[in-house]
């Protein structure tokens, strides 16, 4: 499955690309951008008026509100089959790689501190298990294990 996601829902888009969802997403995107980008993914928006415009392509509407909520809205939804994390940027899947690859393109302390780099081939993004990645991770096991409650 893929998706665009509307101007609304940017932090929902980078938590999407997190867990493995593929996920357009561009905050300066038009409707019209939005219903070309819709031939081919589903559109995902909290406008209800961009929603009944664009009823004739494939349109999700999501109910809920704040991006942690709208993740697990999503997970519901539409359950992933693979869960390989996406680039928070550019929305291209990324790879682990060699620590001693990323020496000269990371911070001195973080190639000390960390053993696992994760990079992103399309616009070289570097991914490391920082606490942003630990906050991450977080709101995704939350959301996976409310799904799991509510689906029992």
């Amino acid at each position: 499955m893929k998706f665009v996601a509307d101007v609304m829902l940017g932090r929902l888009a980078r938590f999407m690309r997190f867990a493995g969802y593929d996920v357009e997403y561009n905050r300066n995107a038009k409707d019209d951008d939005l219903f070309q980008r819709s031939r081919y993914r589903i559109l995902l928006t909290r406008d209800r008026e961009l929603a009944q415009r664009a009823a004739k392509r494939k349109v999700y509407f999501v109910q809920t509100t704040g991006a942690e909520n709208q993740l697990e809205e999503i997970r519901k939804s539409f359950p992933l089959q693979n869960e390989t994390p996406r680039c928070l940027l550019c929305n291209y899947p990324i790879r682990k790689v060699k620590k001693e690859t990323v020496r000269h393109l990371v911070p001195p302390f973080v190639y000390r501190s960390q053993s696992d780099f994760f990079r992103c081939n399309r616009c070289g993004k570097i991914y490391w298990k920082g606490t942003h990645f630990e906050r991450l991770s977080r709101v995704i096991q939350f959301s996976a294990k409310s799904n799991d409650r509510k689906t029992k």
